[in-house]
């Protein structure tokens, strides 16, 4: 990781995504881009071109001081590398620019937690970001501080992009000497026979491309994928979670409107997200 980006509306799920990432990046010595987007809709139609102007420069020069503030902080308190970007229009749009534009590696960004992900940032657009983003995103939750990283899970369904995510995480755990717990959820009915010689024969593949000794490989039951995840979320038995957009609909529930309350546990909870397309997605097995 070399570049990373915190799209930022100065928020307090805002401000901890960013902590997150100063954290995250001391350990790589990575640079920092804050970006905040902007906009000024009059109420009224008719209201003058020179007002309108007027209103965003300052909205313009709100937005760069407070993003200059948050930079300097940075820099000054952790000696990391922080530039920033003011940008008007709409956060979505602003955040696949500069991600092309920078070329970054990496977007962190906050969310809002204890069963309202539609927060003040982001909030139901996240999955949108994901999807749209041609980087791994990192949604934090609000009442997710940082800590180490001891165990990250990927839920794998066995496609054959699966490998190149892992060894993205690998190189994220060898940060902190982590554990990669590789996680999959057998198909209702399937025997467990099946799910075993599945599950070793891509541990075999694993091991064939990837030096890390420190992989676990668990098969974990549920009636279907989204609620076997839910309830490992709420085992607290990992510090991330990992996910592909092979999982969209997971990735709808967690961040639309239909949020349920058993997922309020995951404000402890980040969750890392890789955006493949359906080319790349095709199943092993």
């Amino acid at each position: 990781m070399k570049t990373i980006l915190i799209p930022t509306d100065f928020s307090s799920n805002a401000r901890n995504a960013l902590n997150y990432a100063a954290e995250l990046s001391k350990k790589d010595t990575a640079k920092l881009i804050l970006l905040n987007a902007y906009s000024f809709e009059p109420l009224n139609p008719e209201i003058p071109y020179h007002v309108v102007a007027e209103e965003l420069a300052n909205a313009k020069r709100l937005s760069e001081d407070k993003l200059r503030y948050l930079c300097n902080n940075i820099t000054k308190n952790t000696g990391i590398k922080c530039e920033f970007i003011s940008k008007v229009g709409f956060i979505l749009d602003a955040i696949v620019d500069t991600v092309k534009e920078k070329q970054v590696d990496l977007i962190i960004m906050g969310t809002k937690g204890a069963g309202n992900f539609a927060g003040a940032i982001l909030g139901s657009n996240t999955a949108k970001v994901i999807g749209a983003a041609i980087c791994p995103v990192i949604a934090i939750p609000e009442g997710a501080p940082f800590k180490a990283i001891k165990k990250i899970t990927y839920a794998t369904a066995y496609h054959h992009s699966d490998i190149r995510v892992i060894k993205k995480i690998v190189e994220l755990a060898k940060l902190f000497n982590a554990q990669v717990n590789v996680l999959h959820v057998p198909e209702k009915g399937e025997s467990a026979e099946v799910s075993k010689n599945e599950m070793q024969s891509f541990m075999r593949s694993i091991e064939s491309k990837i030096e890390y000794q420190n992989i676990s490989y668990q098969l974990f039951d549920g009636d279907d994928t989204e609620s076997a995840l839910e309830n490992y979320i709420e085992s607290e038995a990992t510090d991330m979670l990992v996910m592909s957009t092979h999982h969209r609909s997971f990735f709808d529930k967690i961040f639309g409107k239909s949020v349920t309350k058993r997922l309020a546990l995951h404000t402890h909870i980040p969750l890392m997200a890789f955006h493949y397309n359906n080319k790349s997605a095709v199943k092993v097995f």
